[in-house]
């Protein structure tokens, strides 16, 4: 199913076509029960399924592969997630051309399914037209046996919406790259997740930037947006065969920049925020730590993985308000692991502080399925 999806689901279906041809078929589901959810009225709780993914891939040539992903909105309509014509001669040069994850930090290149926890991080802002995807080409490969990654590429861009400050001028310009110090990662393309539940040892760190012209603001007041950031991840499996444990040590560092210029409201000029890459980039410094612990005892079909993460967004200087405000969040709770990321639950307590308001403290039960 790495053929199929950006990530390492497993296939659900595969017909076969003759040598070097086939379609595959898979699904993803998330849902979540959450204690205080800001997004209802009176912030009440709420149950719902937050996200449901139709995985399909095809192998028309030895060298030319496609994927079509398609995920479900919160307004019941679905939106192509990744598009993309996958020409993969060699491992250490491929083109792709499409929709598809940009040249980011690694919480975004793990997509919701594969971060070690359940709630996508806050502090990783970095513009997107759908899910941290957007429409471009890009050339990525995989260099010493692995360890070394890359990938580069130029996209639509960010506020191409009639009054915003880029409508159809400048593209974004995005790019990555990653050293494995340890085993090379198990994912796919350039793809990463925030643990592998001791299929390896990592130690990984890597460096993301983007760049654009015009990339935030009003056609009227234009600032280029420039960000970027460094990410790292460890995971050892403690004692042989991960006998004492599997210890995940995840951290990263983030820039944005707007050039001193606010950006426009998320959806700008659209149906609503969900659609398009439309405004909401702000300027500031941001980071995330987060630590977690794989139990090696099984408990009934699976393994209990606690874990905790703080997230600060310092928001620039006098720009947002007087000094430096900033936006907290802190998460403590403990996956029940049953199949790694195709089969997992998740209890997590989060506060959260946003910036000029009191903070709000939630519980979080959710559970993922792949297949």
């Amino acid at each position: 199913m790495g053929v199929a999806t950006p990530q390492q689901a497993h296939a659900g279906t595969t017909v076969n076509f003759g040598k070097d041809q086939f379609f595959t078929l898979g699904l993803g589901v998330r849902a979540q029960y959450l204690s205080h959810d800001t997004t209802m009225p009176g912030n009440g709780d709420a149950a719902s399924a937050s996200d449901l993914r139709i995985y399909m891939g095809a192998q028309f040539h030895k060298y030319v592969k496609s994927t079509l992903n398609l995920e479900r909105l919160r307004d019941g309509n679905w939106n192509v997630l990744d598009g993309i014509l996958q020409v993969e001669r060699w491992k250490a040069f491929n083109i792709w051309g499409g929709r598809m994850l940009t040249p980011s930090d690694r919480s975004n290149l793990d997509g919701p399914y594969f971060l070690s926890t359940y709630a996508f991080p806050m502090v990783s802002q970095y513009p997107g037209a759908w899910s941290g995807r957007d429409d471009g080409i890009a050339v990525w490969g995989k260099l010493l046996k692995d360890h070394f990654r890359y990938v580069a590429g130029v996209y639509r861009g960010h506020n191409w919406v009639r009054g915003g400050s880029n409508y159809g001028e400048h593209p974004l310009f995005a790019a990555r790259m990653e050293y494995n110090f340890l085993d090379a990662e198990p994912s796919p393309a350039y793809y990463t997740a925030s643990t592998y539940y001791g299929k390896a040892d990592i130690l990984a760190i890597g460096l993301a930037g983007q760049y654009e012209t015009d990339g935030v603001g009003t056609a009227e007041q234009k600032g280029d947006y420039k960000a970027w950031n460094i990410d790292g991840l460890f995971e050892k499996r403690i004692g042989k065969n991960a006998s004492g444990g599997v210890y995940t040590l995840e951290g990263a560092y983030y820039q944005y920049y707007t050039g001193g210029v606010k950006d426009i409201a998320p959806g700008y000029g659209q149906k609503s925020a969900d659609y398009g890459n439309v405004g909401g980039v702000n300027d500031g410094t941001a980071f995330l730590a987060s630590t977690a612990y794989l139990i090696p005892y099984r408990l009934g079909w699976g393994r209990i993985q606690p874990l905790v993460r703080y997230q600060e967004f310092r928001f620039r200087k006098n720009m947002y308000g007087p000094g430096h405000p900033k936006t907290t969040q802190f998460d403590a709770g403990a996956n029940y692991v049953m199949d790694g990321h195709n089969l997992r639950f998740t209890f997590d307590y989060a506060r959260y502080k946003p910036e000029g308001a009191r903070a709000i403290g939630a519980f979080l039960l959710g559970m993922q399925f792949q297949y």
